[in-house]
């Protein structure tokens, strides 16, 4: 996974320097190529050893330290939510191309909040709330509308239940290609529940909504899942 698009701006190029000694080798990438990172100073090693588990408080601690100026935090959160992150993305948009760009403007984005002065309950709220707002932007870009309906089903939805595709498809494909076929809202509350194992509160304040209402978004969420693989399996079993 890379952490920059290989603008050649010079706040991108900057910046793109910082983040090289900071993060993993394979973590920054510019022009296809990896970097390596230095040896962390005593600090930066304090941070990343730590066995201490990375409840809300500890994770507000290392945000904080973070906009302080110390960027052994930052990794140490990069290395907590890299994989959570990339999968939230990935499962939200079609285009894995386009999710592991939205992954790198994300990281970057999160930070360019370095130094400023940001109070947070917690940072994993913080993180996929802009996450959830570049996802947005990217499937209204697609669709080429600002009036994106969150709760609507897909238009292909039906044609894919109906289609020779669900017949062929493996289980874990079929899954993957089933929760595209979800309304933005349904799939991301089944994603942040299924997916990344986050309560329906911390959900709720995501997406900014009420925990009733993710409740039932994952519901529907997981009825629409399993026509799709009932239909699947009496397909196979024919």
């Amino acid at each position: 996974m890379s952490l920059g698009k290989g603008n050649t701006s010079a706040g991108s190029h900057q910046l793109k320097n910082r983040l090289k000694d900071i993060l993993p080798a394979d973590a920054v990438r510019e022009d296809g190529a990896g970097f390596g990172i230095p040896a962390q100073n005593d600090e930066s090693q304090q941070f990343i050893e730590s066995n201490q588990p990375l409840t809300p408080d500890r994770e507000t601690q290392l945000f904080h330290s973070f906009l302080s100026g110390n960027d052994a935090a930052f990794r140490t959160l990069y290395d907590a939510f890299e994989r959570s992150l990339y999968i939230y993305c990935c499962r939200l948009l079609k285009n894995e191309v386009e999710a592991k760009d939205l992954f790198q403007d994300i990281w970057i984005r999160m930070y360019k909040m370095r130094g400023e002065r940001i109070q947070v309950r917690r940072f994993s709220g913080l993180l996929f709330t802009v996450a959830r707002n570049y996802c947005l932007n990217a499937i209204r870009d697609n669709r080429g509308s600002s009036n994106l309906s969150l709760d609507d089903m897909s238009e292909d939805s039906e044609i894919f239940l109906r289609s020779n595709d669900i017949e062929n498809a493996d289980l874990r494909e079929l899954l993957q290609r089933a929760l595209s076929q979800l309304p933005f809202n349904q799939r991301e509350s089944f994603i942040l529940r299924e997916y990344i194992g986050y309560s329906y509160d911390e959900i709720a304040d995501i997406m900014g909504t009420t925990t009733p209402n993710v409740r039932a978004r994952a519901h529907r969420a997981r009825e629409r899942l399993r026509t799709i693989v009932g239909a699947w399996l009496e397909l196979k079993n024919k």
